[in-house]
């Protein structure tokens, strides 16, 4: 079988112990794979594209959501079992150690997207209207930025893991500083 994944998502392979596979772009070529890996949100403009290939959405807002991904892809035999038991556990330690900073943080927050709410849910923060506004950096009109915490949603230099773990990192210190303040 022939696998592709997206540049976005090359660290996947790692995760999952991978060795063949192909870096590809999908989402605007047809491509020669058996079996793709993409973003979620874009199986339908891929099939499109490709279809003849079987299409798997990652999705990695949050720690659980790449956890279940990789569980997906165990489930497919897609990988080697063993190296996605271990990436696992390696996600969890993760989230744990970064969870453990939010335990002092006494505040709520009102995420503007489901993905950012994800993410804050997922932190164990309290949501509500009345809480410290958190928007996604495309959503900022570079006006008032008093009581409010910009979340960068794009930051392709990091790698997938590190990715999620900024985002949850960006959020913690931006509310310790707003406390701070």
């Amino acid at each position: 079988m022939k696998i592709g994944i997206t540049k976005m998502y090359k660290e996947i392979a790692d995760l999952i112990g991978l060795e063949e596979y192909e870096i590809v772009n999908p989402y605007n070529t047809k491509v020669d794979c058996d079996f793709l890996i993409i973003s979620k949100g874009y199986k339908e403009r891929v099939k499109k594209l490709n279809p003849e290939s079987e299409i798997f959405e990652v999705k990695s807002a949050t720690f659980m959501d790449l956890i279940k991904s990789l569980e997906e892809l165990k489930k497919l035999g897609i990988g080697k079992e063993g190296k996605i038991d271990k990436s696992i556990e390696f996600l969890k330690n993760k989230e744990k150690e970064i969870k453990k900073l939010v335990k002092d943080l006494n505040v709520k927050v009102n995420p503007k997207t489901e993905f950012i709410r994800k993410v804050v849910e997922d932190l164990g923060l309290e949501i509500s209207d009345n809480g410290i506004l958190i928007i996604p950096d495309y959503l900022f009109d570079g006006k008032n930025i008093e009581n409010i915490i910009i979340l960068k949603t794009h930051n392709y230099d990091l790698g997938l893991v590190e990715r999620i773990e900024d985002r949850y990192l960006q959020i913690i210190q931006s509310i310790q500083k707003y406390l701070n303040k």
